[in-house]
């Protein structure tokens, strides 16, 4: 199922916490023991253990590629390691667990890895993810590679304008929401003034714990919801889940569309899921379509503040996100009376929430204590 029949590396490995690390300073290294059964003396196992364990124990970052990743993947791939964000988050005291040739794919090999956090006199486990790494050959050498081109090898793909749709072969494909989708993109690129990225791929399925998994994450703590998106920019990829709005959810594709656009201006993350909820939508909703929930929230929320969502925003409930769709309409506001230079300064307006408020007040010429006011009106209209 993974890469190559020829090869494959299953390992599972349990990692301490980078609180653990932090309070043992005179070793922060990651030491990776070898479970039960696992072998690591045969041929080509040593070897593409050894390789894992120089990986693990070079401290990945997703903001630097590594000499032992496959060059064609680093080529096509800004941030290589597609999973570097959800599990190399500072763990360490890893244990390979398993090594086993991988289904269908000549030499390759296939790496799985638990991540979790031992705590406790009982020693729990608490898992933080289980996911999956390939090793292959590369110019008479192993190298690394991601799951994500060798598990959907036998998906769909279907490339519509600058959109590829990669999605499993039992997934009904709705050709005209597509054909919209891909129309978006050349749409909002054009309207802020940005180059459209040449190719997006997009992968779906019905849920996004099972598109994840497409990309070798076979567990990861998202909670109950799983109908969303994530996105990887550099990469100009896309993951979403959703069982009615598969080929429709741009919020995600409008992160990689206005990549070029925020990237110089260090915008605050809500101001930044604030323009894409505008742009695009949210939770598989168009922009429009959010505010009645948001209205209602905040009539039962009189309090509630721009800078206050800001600094501490309501967990989500259900598609009602109050710092998303709350934020879009600031968004909606500072583009209505400053156009796109009104959206640059607010995006670069930095991440204090006063600044924020502040850049928006001198945009909409009104003072800052006028601000929530305006904002809770306009939701109210919106909402209608």
């Amino acid at each position: 199922m993974l890469l190559g029949a020829v090869a494959s590396l299953l390992l599972v490995a349990t990692c301490a916490p980078v609180a653990t690390i932090r309070a043992q300073r005179s070793d922060t290294s990651v030491r990776v023991a070898v479970g039960f059964g696992v072998d690591t003396v045969g041929v080509p196992n040593q070897e593409i253990f050894a390789l894992w364990r120089s990986y693990l124990s070079s401290g990945p970052s997703c903001m630097h590629q590594s000499p032992l990743w496959s060059p064609s993947e680093q080529a096509q791939w800004p941030v290589a390691d597609l999973l570097c964000g959800y599990v190399y988050q500072g763990f360490s005291k890893c244990t390979v667990v398993h090594l086993a040739p991988a289904v269908g794919l000549d030499s390759t090999y296939l790496i799985r890895t638990l991540v979790a956090h031992v705590s406790g006199p009982g020693q729990d486990v608490q898992p933080l993810s289980l996911y999956l790494v390939y090793a292959t050959r590369d110019v008479g050498r192993w190298v690394l590679a991601n799951a994500l081109p060798r598990l959907t090898r036998r998906w769909t793909h279907e490339t519509i304008g600058r959109i590829t749709f990669v999605f499993p072969p039992t997934e009904r494909f709705a050709r005209a929401r597509a054909e919209a989708t891909a129309a978006f993109v050349d749409s909002l690129a054009q309207a802020f003034g940005v180059p459209p990225p040449p190719t997006i791929g997009y992968y779906f399925t019905d849920d996004l714990i099972q598109t994840l998994g497409a990309a070798g994450l076979e567990f990861f703590p998202l909670g109950s919801d799983t109908v969303g998106g994530r996105n990887y920019a550099l990469d100009r990829l896309v993951f979403i889940g959703s069982s009615s709005n598969g080929e429709g959810y741009r919020h995600e594709l409008a992160h990689v569309i206005l990549w070029p656009f925020l990237a110089p201006l260090n915008a605050a993350g809500l101001v930044q899921e604030g323009l894409m909820t505008w742009t695009a939508g949210s939770a598989g909703l168009g922009f429009k379509e959010l505010m009645p929930g948001l209205n209602h929230y905040l009539d039962t929320h009189p309090d509630l503040t721009l800078q206050s969502i800001l600094t501490n925003p309501p967990p989500r409930l259900g598609s009602l996100d109050v710092g998303y769709d709350g934020l879009a309409v600031l968004c909606k506001m500072v583009y209505d009376a400053g156009g796109l230079a009104g959206i640059r300064s607010l995006a670069g307006a930095g991440r204090e929430p006063r600044a924020v408020i502040s850049t928006a007040a001198h945009v909409l010429n009104v003072s800052e204590a006028q601000v929530d006011r305006l904002w809770r009106d306009r939701i109210a209209n919106l909402s209608r």
